[in-house]
């Protein structure tokens, strides 16, 4: 009975389990999870059908990797970018914020839910996707700490919902133009290079134009 619920429930279709070490896809890209899975298909066969060699597997293996319906969450890089399919680098960021899930938790503070999906971001992104895409990295603590060991990226947000509230009727409300959207990006970033004008210690927090650039945009 239950062979016969398995195969209909299965069907056509035959699915593994890629069963990776954590530290290699934290520290590798998707086409090496791809390759790590390619070993264990033709593992598999090797040792399914008692083979003293893998050549003969070959032929199956190529039918499986090239048939096989592949769940990715990322989209493809830019050619001049991209080392391998289902990179980090390629999550959409509103697939990103979905994962989080912070608006779950906090549905009612839109500047914590906000920042909690920016912490994590800097994990992934920055940490992970570009620090091992770059020959040495681009040095996490910095971004860690314009990211969320201080509280300037969250003033920073908290003024743009105090103006989103005040000039568009608040979280969900403002109308969906371009106009709109020029005008609360060009009043927050206005605002944070004031605050980085007027506190000299924030420009030595956030040391480095790039991490200020992160910050406002």
């Amino acid at each position: 009975k239950m062979a016969a619920q398995l195969k209909t429930a299965v069907g056509k279709s035959m699915w593994q389990a890629v069963h990776i070490p954590t530290t290699v896809s934290r520290t590798c890209d998707g086409g090496t999870t791809s390759r790590w899975s390619a070993m264990q298909i033709g593992m598999s066969f090797i040792g399914a059908y008692k083979m003293c060699a893998g050549e003969a597997a070959v032929a199956d293996l190529a039918f499986a990797a090239k048939h096989a319906g592949v769940i990715q969450m990322a989209d493809i890089l830019p050619a001049r970018r991209a080392r391998g399919p289902n990179e980090p680098g390629g999550i959409k960021f509103g697939h990103f914020a979905d994962m989080i899930q912070s608006d779950r938790k906090y549905p009612n503070d839109p500047v914590r839910s906000s920042l909690e999906i920016v912490a994590a971001g800097t994990m992934l992104f920055d940490q992970i996707w570009l620090g091992s895409y770059m020959s040495g990295g681009v040095g996490f603590t910095q971004y860690a700490t314009a990211a969320y060991t201080d509280n300037i990226l969250d003033d920073f947000t908290q003024y743009g919902v105090d103006y989103i509230k005040k000039h568009h009727g608040g979280i969900g409300k403002a109308k969906a133009t371009q106009e709109v959207v020029n005008d609360i990006a060009t009043e927050v970033n206005l605002y944070g290079m004031e605050q980085y004008e007027e506190f000299p210690t924030a420009l030595e927090s956030h040391f480095g134009g790039s991490q200020r650039a992160s910050v406002l945009a």
